[in-house]
């Protein structure tokens, strides 16, 4: 069906992994640094990729040989570089191999810090002198310049993310969750399998350069939620503590609704979990046997992607054969003969 590229495969990507694999048809590629925990993704089906993000020439190689990707950029904002500088080479590599889609997931700590429980949307002002949210604001431009240059981009600001293994029932359960200020600031959170159906809609019904608010219905104190889950687990209440106290660094307080009506309108997208009732519940099944509730597929994704051949090599290339394909390409296409190389640098290294 259609070739898929996750970057900075985390509790959200191997989610979407396993959805795509279970379903079939997929390929389905994983890069992340730490490959350990992605192993069991190669188990069933997933090709895995070692990507240092931080290194200038990474993506090529992690995109080479996909035909038309959806890519999915997943990767937290890295320490020491330029903000953007990451997503900016991604951004590149994806457009070099003929991407069909390029999918950010950023958040919204864009609007850093807002008034007690002020509703916002994607027309709310981005805090530009926020130093936490100007870490995502970069990455955000560096989509957009993606955009202006041809590639087909949507950005997904996501609300807190919950699920199985996930969330604030776990922290209740492990006794380190807390309160700010008795519980009385609003937030919003979206469950993890509605990120993957939203993922999954973005790509069919997208329009390029599109950015959307990514949270459930139902925005809440931090009180009620934790009220909420303290008398289902049968936990200990958790500890509140103040936002400002004396001779302390005041502690942000990321205090917001997040609207998402153009998310429902624009792509057509019923949220199967709409508030925290029900996908606490789904957690709760889940745990106890039942399958989780994959992301449907759009119909209209397949029409997203440019067609997939039929027939696959079953064995990666070697290097001989990458450099021999750089060399036919040099005059012609530098940058698939630039990826060439590299991906044959790393089979190189690691004898092959």
């Amino acid at each position: 069906m259609s070739d898929w590229a996750i970057l900075g495969c985390g509790y959200v990507g191997t989610r979407l992994a396993r959805a795509l694999l279970a379903e079939g048809g997929h390929r389905v590629r994983v890069a992340a640094r730490n490959t350990t925990r992605l192993a069991p993704l190669g188990e069933i089906g997933a090709e895995i990729y070692a990507l240092d993000a931080a290194k200038s020439r990474a993506f090529g190689p992690a995109l080479y040989g996909l035909s038309s990707p959806i890519v999915i950029y997943s990767i937290p904002p890295l320490a020491n570089m330029p903000s953007g500088e990451p997503l900016r080479r991604a951004a590149d590599a994806a457009g070099a191999v003929g991407a069909s889609r390029f999918i950010y997931l950023s958040s919204t700590a864009v609007y850093g810090e807002t008034p007690d429980g002020e509703v916002v949307d994607e027309e709310t002002q981005i805090a530009l002198s926020d130093p936490e949210a100007m870490t995502r604001i970069g990455e955000e431009s560096a989509v957009e310049m993606a955009r202006l240059a041809g590639l087909h981009t949507v950005v997904l600001r996501l609300a807190a993310i919950y699920g199985p293994g996930r969330g604030v029932r776990e922290r209740l359960k492990a006794g380190s969750y807390k309160l700010i200020d008795d519980g009385s600031h609003y937030f919003s959170r979206v469950h993890v399998d509605d990120i993957l159906g939203i993922i999954r809609a973005a790509v069919a019904e997208g329009p390029g350069g599109a950015v959307y608010c990514v949270g459930d219905d139902k925005p809440t104190t931090q009180r009620e939620y934790a009220d909420w889950l303290v008398a289902r687990l049968g936990a200990a209440p958790p500890p509140s503590v103040a936002s400002l106290a004396p001779g302390k660094p005041r502690r942000a307080v990321r205090n917001r609704q997040i609207n998402n009506a153009k998310v429902k309108r624009e792509l057509s997208y019923t949220f199967k979990y709409p508030t925290y009732v029900e996908g606490e519940q789904a957690i709760e099944a889940e745990a106890a046997g039942a399958a989780p509730h994959a992301a449907a597929p759009v119909a209209a994704e397949a029409a997203a992607a440019a067609p997939v051949a039929a027939e696959r090599v079953a064995t990666p290339p070697d290097a001989g054969a990458l450099l021999d394909e750089a060399l036919a390409h040099f005059d012609s296409d530098r940058a698939r003969a630039r990826a060439a190389v590299e991906r044959a640098r790393d089979l190189l290294r690691q004898g092959r």
